[in-house]
């Protein structure tokens, strides 16, 4: 896995929209907290909109393939998700991130821009997109600064519930749980084995929750993978007429992840919800469900 140059204080950082439309206002705040530590670079395709996209396929590819051999960005980080990007994943050269490395930060459909960094051998980062950034904790932004800033291993989250117990070391990979299994069956997917995996959801019914996992299940993950940490789910309710007799998400994942014969933790502050705390991806991790804690073991960047 290549580690990419470490960033500094006023290095260039690429923002990309590759997905789905990018409010304006929201932009603003992200771009405050981004944009007192590196030099933003972005062009005015970034507020396009075309249906549930941010402009046409053309035009977000050609962006996105901009950044990508920009050689004075030292990041590239993802404006908003929503939808996408699954779409542009066979015309991205993954040459292009090699030769000029950079980690990749996103979240949501950036899951399929985070599987893409990972096959092509680059270290990313599952962490906030710049419309989340200006409403996020300052901890949870310090978190993203130090991944990009700072090479050194160290505790990425603690205070985890234990479901399933032991203990694993491995890539961390995954992502959205919906975006991830749109991937299986795919090129794009990358090598599962001995990976810990993250997953975390928005607006998903229980039983989609279920039908989700299940999926995963059939598909031999859980037998490649070495753990699990699971995130926020959130917005993942029945509606309020049938809410009463279904299980919640929660209850979902504890029943169908409890199961499982491999170290499982819930309760990361990663995803939509109030917190999303940056994690390395496709670099080395250690997750101790007994301790609750997930530690990566090498850092994303050199």
């Amino acid at each position: 896995m290549i580690r990419p140059p470490r960033l500094r204080a006023g290095d260039t950082v690429r923002l990309v929209a590759p997905s789905g439309p990018v409010p304006r206002a929201e932009l603003d705040a992200g771009i405050a907290a981004l944009g007192d530590r590196y030099r933003l670079r972005f062009d005015g395709r970034l507020f396009e909109s075309e249906g549930f996209l941010a402009g046409p396929d053309e035009h977000r590819l050609a962006e996105l393939d901009a950044a990508l051999r920009d050689t004075e960005a030292r990041a590239i980080v993802m404006a908003r998700g929503g939808h996408g990007l699954l779409r542009l994943l066979p015309f991205l050269d993954p040459a292009l991130l090699r030769a000029a490395p950079k980690p990749v930060v996103g979240f949501s459909d950036g899951t399929a821009l985070l599987a893409f960094a990972a096959r092509a051998g680059v270290a990313a980062i599952h962490g906030p997109v710049v419309t989340q950034l200006g409403r996020l904790p300052a901890d949870d932004r310090s978190a993203l600064g130090r991944l990009l800033e700072d090479p050194a291993p160290g505790l990425l989250c603690e205070g985890l519930t234990l479901l399933v117990p032991g203990r694993a070391r491995g890539p961390l990979l995954g992502g959205n749980l919906e975006v991830f299994s749109r991937l299986l069956g795919t090129p794009h997917l990358p090598d599962l084995g001995g990976a810990v995996l993250v997953l975390e959801d928005l607006g998903e019914r229980p039983y989609r929750v279920d039908r989700l996992i299940t999926h995963l299940d059939l598909c031999g993950v859980f037998g490649a993978v070495a753990g699990v940490v699971v995130g926020d789910f959130s917005g993942c309710v029945e509606p309020e007429a049938t809410r009463g007799s279904m299980p919640t998400a929660e209850e979902v994942l504890c029943e169908r992840l409890g199961r499982l014969a491999i170290p499982v933790a819930t309760g990361a502050p990663v995803g939509h919800g109030a917190r999303n705390r940056a994690l390395p991806y496709g670099t080395l991790v250690d997750l101790d469900s007994r301790s609750g804690t997930l530690t990566a073991v090498e850092g994303v960047v050199s």
